[in-house]
């Protein structure tokens, strides 16, 4: 028969398993989320990528604004700048003017021979 010493030996025994058992699914549960979750670590560095995209961005639209804002100001510090820039954008003329369209050739013309 078995004595109650080793009922008692057995059943520390089938525990400390268990809690053991269970400790490595736990170990194993969070090995698993931490290489392929949701928030896995290979992911960190896609996001790493996007985030330096996105600052990149927002950088070149900060010097968009900043151009924007030099552009407003001109715009509002007088008439003179007004008109500068529907004549320049628009081609837009006054009355009584004659509009001339100059074409700068990108490749200087040779001089022929006589």
């Amino acid at each position: 028969m078995i004595s109650d010493k080793d009922k008692n030996m057995i059943s520390r025994r089938n525990i400390f398993f268990l809690v053991i058992v269970t400790l490595l699914i736990i170990l194993f549960y969070l090995q698993f989320n931490i290489w392929f979750g949701d928030n896995s670590y290979s992911k960190l560095s896609n996001l790493k990528k996007e985030i330096k995209g996105k600052e990149e961005s927002i950088i070149e639209i900060k010097m968009k604004n900043s151009d924007l804002e030099e552009e407003k100001i001109k715009l509002t510090s007088g008439k003179n700048a007004i008109e500068g820039v529907a004549r320049f954008e628009l081609g837009l003329i006054k009355p009584g003017e004659t509009f001339y369209n100059f074409n700068k050739d990108d490749a200087p013309r040779e001089s022929e021979p006589n």
